[in-house]
């Protein structure tokens, strides 16, 4: 299941008696967890009826679930970084044939929970055994849209409203993470004050910038002739620890999205179709549309084919990372202002 079906579980109380949590959203996760005790032990008595082991042996795991609850109805046990689920140890084999000889004789009175930081491993005996009782609970990232509902909640709940086209912004500007989205909203609530609707201005001002959006940005100065701006913001990405190839990587994405773009405008393509067909926010398609048009499609194939070759010789170790993402917006700028695609070598 999903972890918005987990949701609805817990907030219905038509729980079962084994769970296994996975999955890289680790702030959901934990809001899930607290969510899932708050359920089920009794305010005041959490303590007595709740046990945390860490990477238990079976007989630690087994002495705490056939431990009775004290004054509640269920006991929790839950289970950190069991290696049955996660690692290739030796003795891991031993530990989870243990465990799961026990799982048939779970105590009705106690709720066990495995949690793992990020994915379990899908191999191993212990989870091919959950997945079969169907209890594991998928944690993966939010998509766009969840993310854009699951922000605007948020927000609603900080007493700010968030309208669907500045959720999207915000997904777009901060990434789909939901601990750093909780933290850049939290921000934006205190930089609004008393006012009651979040602005497109108001996450510019505040909101830390994903990768996908600062190479966004820095095209966009970049189309618009300011390479001198598009550098500078190349500076601060890198100077802020991210990686050459990761940056580059996002130029080729965007320079490909671009070029299509191009090609759909010439085709006249409605422009209600344009976001699901390049794969971009909806609010993100007349920037984009204005940046490809800039360009002859000419143009924007041969700054699209020159990032795929460097792409490729930084891959097969032909040049080194150093300098790699300077020197391409340079040689774009060249390419992009150059009368003919041809006077460039796309070689660079």
């Amino acid at each position: 299941m999903d972890y918005n079906q987990f949701f609805e579980s817990i907030k219905t109380g038509e729980l079962q008696k084994l769970y296994l949590l996975e999955g890289t959203e680790e702030y959901i996760k934990a809001s899930a967890v607290g969510a899932f005790y708050k359920r089920l032990l009794p305010e005041g008595l959490e303590a007595m009826n709740l046990s945390e082991l860490l990477n238990p042996e079976p007989d630690e795991l087994i002495a705490a679930c056939e431990t009775l609850p004290f004054m509640a109805d269920q006991r929790v046990v839950l289970v950190r970084e069991c290696d049955s689920l996660t690692t290739s140890k030796k003795g891991d084999n031993d530990k989870a044939e243990g465990i799961l000889e026990y799982l048939p004789k779970l105590s009705p009175d106690t709720c066990l929970v495995f949690l793992v930081k990020g994915k379990a491993d899908k191999r191993k005996k212990l989870y091919l055994a959950l997945k079969k009782q169907g209890v594991i609970v998928d944690f993966s990232p939010m998509n766009d849209e969840q993310a854009e509902k699951w922000a605007a909640r948020t927000m609603h709940a900080m007493g700010k409203t968030l309208q669907r086209s500045e959720a999207q912004k915000l997904i777009f500007t901060v990434g789909h993470d939901a601990a750093l989205l909780k933290q850049e909203m939290e921000k934006l609530a205190a930089y609004v004050g008393e006012r009651e609707t979040v602005t497109d201005e108001d996450i510019d001002a505040i909101c830390i910038r994903s990768l996908e959006c600062s190479v966004f940005q820095m095209v966009d100065e970049q189309a618009a002739g300011r390479t001198h701006e598009a550098c500078r913001l190349l500076n601060t990405v890198l100077t802020g620890g991210e990686d050459r190839f990761m940056v580059l990587a996002m130029l080729l994405r965007q320079y490909r999205i671009l070029f299509h773009m191009r090609c759909l405008l010439e085709e006249r393509t409605p422009s209600g179709a344009l976001a699901s067909l390049l794969g971009i926010p909806p609010f993100a398609v007349a920037r984009t549309q204005a940046q490809a048009r800039r360009y002859t499609k000419e143009q924007l194939k041969a700054a699209y084919d020159y990032l795929y070759d460097l792409e490729y010789r930084l891959k097969s170790g032909r040049i080194s990372q150093d300098g790699s993402a300077e020197m391409a917006m340079f040689q774009l700028d060249a390419i992009l202002n150059a009368s003919q695609p041809d006077d460039v070598a796309i070689g660079g």
